[in-house]
């Protein structure tokens, strides 16, 4: 068998190739096997009428139909194999001749994401100098201060950063909208909660106090409001303010940072902090550099099926947001003026530069044949229960059933050192990142995606990890919306 191979463009691949002589011959005797079994004859049990009877019941069309899908799946691994070709997907099959002797068939073939490596080692990128100002360490416990404040009742009329309690009913043409009302509702002026030039008229209003607020719904709005004109009904209860702690040992006591007691330990703390800060977005910018010029010196071909899938990935994540916001996703659109073909498209090429990137960074792990072995997830597991101060065996408990992300983890984590250790002007590796969040209950499997059409394999020792998966685009945020009974519409 001999398999002609055509080149599509864009990862598209056409592979035509037949099915005949001996293996045709032995495709026909499974399917007889087969539909022999359904057949009943009187006088035999089903399944054991002699085959010379059976063959004559059995319907030429159903015989053939079934000789070709029982055998299109060896001819389709075996046209893969002979044209050294991964598919990303289920082939567009098309059964172009069919005859006595075997029949002739066409694969479209979308093929995984291919990446040709240029120079990736060696590439000179200049690392930024970290220096910390007086200043910065001053605006940094300033805020410190600002994030530890109380909010005290206010003895005077609202301003911008002031959180008003109050009630508020919502009326179009005179009439009370649902979702559109709200008790002992607490609004931060100048969070930007409610629609364009609410917050603002509440400004100056006083304890006690009833003011109407005069507003016009966007034009990208949910439908039944979008445009309209507005009247909000509104009773002040209190007004409250921050009010900033003292800045004193007795509250730097109280923060109960390690080996911090006085104002001046804190000063240190916080210099020190944001150094740490400034060296790891130091360290990230010259990362991003160094890999965009890697990138650049790379061909990587993603066949349009791959980002399609990425996408619709990323729109099963956006509609999830949605409902978890209150909103419909026939609303969001009709707020944001999209419909779902713009979104698509959107997705795809907020997808193409960090997919471009995470398969490229997968290849100089594979061609440098970096390897996750049974050891590193192991201590992997290890410093997660130091961290939070757990056994180990509880930490696999609720790790290990999704071990392949930590796979996935650990291989970027170690490609990303190599990349960083072989370019720029650093001279050693990073340190280990730093465990941000306890450990997590299991999630329901994420729909697999581009990178992600590889079967997944368990670690082993010393051989290298599966290629990890590919990352998700991540979901647009949610347009706001006021919620039901909360705040208005």
């Amino acid at each position: 068998m001999t398999t002609k191979v055509v080149e599509k463009g864009n990862g598209v691949v056409e592979l035509s190739t037949s099915l005949k002589g001996d293996s045709w011959k032995a495709a026909n005797e499974k399917a007889i096997k087969k539909l022999a079994d359904k057949i009943t004859i009187k006088g035999f049990r089903k399944g054991k009428a002699p085959m010379n009877l059976v063959r004559e019941r059995i319907n030429p069309s159903d015989q053939l139909n079934e000789a070709i899908n029982g055998s299109l799946n060896e001819a389709y691994n075996n046209a893969l194999r002979e044209a050294n070709v991964r598919p990303y997907r289920a082939p567009q099959v098309n059964i172009t001749s069919v005859d006595a002797d075997g029949y002739e068939v066409t694969f479209i073939v979308t093929k995984v994401p291919e990446v040709k490596l240029g120079q990736y080692k060696g590439i000179e990128v200049a690392r930024e100098k970290v220096k910390v100002s007086a200043k910065e360490v001053q605006e940094s416990i300033d805020k410190l201060l600002a994030d530890n404040a109380e909010l005290v009742l206010k003895d005077g009329p609202a301003a911008m950063g002031d959180t008003v309690v109050f009630d508020f009913k919502g009326y179009v043409n005179g009439k009370e909208f649902e979702g559109g009302s709200a008790d002992n509702y607490s609004l931060v002026l100048g969070s930007n909660q409610f629609i364009p030039g609410f917050e603002d008229q509440l400004v100056g209003v006083k304890e006690g106090e009833k003011r109407d607020i005069l507003v016009t719904f966007p034009e990208q709005y949910v439908k039944d409001l979008a445009g309209k004109d507005a009247k909000f009904v509104c009773l002040v209860h209190e007004i409250k303010e921050k009010q900033n702690p003292t800045l004193d040992d007795d509250f730097v006591a109280g923060l109960n940072y390690k080996d911090v007691k006085t104002v001046e330990d804190l000063k240190k703390y916080q210099k020190a902090k944001l150094e740490s800060e400034k060296n790891v977005a130091a360290d990230r910018k010259q990362f991003d550099e160094i890999l965009a010029k890697i990138v650049a010196n790379a061909t990587v071909t993603i066949p349009d099926a791959v980002l399609l899938d990425e996408a619709k990935t990323s729109l099963d994540n956006l509609k999830n947001q949605i409902e978890q916001n209150g909103l419909t996703y026939e609303q969001y659109k009709q707020i944001t003026g999209q419909d779902e073909e713009a979104i698509l498209d959107q997705f795809k090429k907020d997808s193409l530069p960090k997919l471009t990137n995470y398969l490229v960074l997968n290849q100089v792990g594979r061609d440098e044949n970096l390897v996750i072995t049974r050891q590193d997830v192991e201590n992997y597991y290890a410093n997660v229960a130091k961290q939070y101060n757990m056994k180990v065996e509880d930490v696999k408990k609720v790790l290990q059933q999704n071990e392949q992300n930590i796979v996935d983890e650990l291989f970027q984590n170690k490609v990303t050192r190599f990349v960083l250790a072989n370019n720029g002007e650093l001279a050693e590796e990073p340190k280990a990142e730093k465990v941000e969040e306890a450990p997590k209950a299991k999630k329901a499997p994420a729909k697999k995606t581009a990178s992600k059409a590889k079967k997944e394999e368990s670690v082993k020792e010393e051989k290298p990890a599966e290629a990890p998966k590919a990352k998700k685009a991540p979901a647009k945020k949610v347009a706001p919306k006021a919620k039901k009974e909360e705040k208005a519409e």
